[in-house]
């Protein structure tokens, strides 16, 4: 059974209560699947579901975190500002708890992982780097022991003795 629409509709009701969410033909118009500018997003409304949960988490980072216009990407903090807001939209829509539900329920590649949680492999992908760069190849969680690469995530529960 396919959440995305749940996932994406629940996103959107919580985000657009804070700042104007337009849907448009955004790409056509401007080459672009989602924008922030001024006090407004805006997202492509011909994508895929989970594309548009991933902009949409994007694009409300830069809301939160990023200040000025980054979208000429040869500006020198353009990129900084860029990777700000894709850690805050991993964080909010692919978090440990996620992933860790992804391996209990027999989810290891990026793409059981995508399809499980409703985002893209690419986006997946970008949140084991993020968090493999944050935390190292190995990670304890929740009594678990993460095990992080760029492909796929692994899980063992640590046993206390007592």
């Amino acid at each position: 059974m396919n959440y995305s629409m749940d996932k994406y509709e629940t996103m959107l009701d919580e985000i657009s209560s804070e700042v104007p969410v337009i849907e448009t033909d955004l790409e056509n118009l401007t080459g672009y699947t989602g924008l922030y500018r001024n006090g407004r997003l805006y997202l492509d409304r011909n994508r895929k579901l989970s594309e548009k949960i991933v902009v949409l988490a994007e694009e409300y980072a830069h809301h939160k975190l990023t200040a000025g216009n980054i979208i000429d990407y040869r500006s020198p903090g353009a990129w900084k500002e860029e990777w700000k807001a894709r850690r805050y939209a991993i964080e909010k829509i692919v978090s440990l708890d996620d992933l860790l539900n992804c391996a209990l329920n027999d989810c290891h590649s990026k793409l059981e992982c995508a399809e499980y949680l409703d985002v893209t492999p690419d986006f997946i992908e970008e949140a084991l780097t993020h968090y493999h760069s944050k935390f190292g190849s190995s990670h304890y969680h929740r009594n678990y022991q993460f095990f992080f690469d760029e492909d796929s995530i692994s899980i063992r529960s640590i046993r206390h003795s007592g």
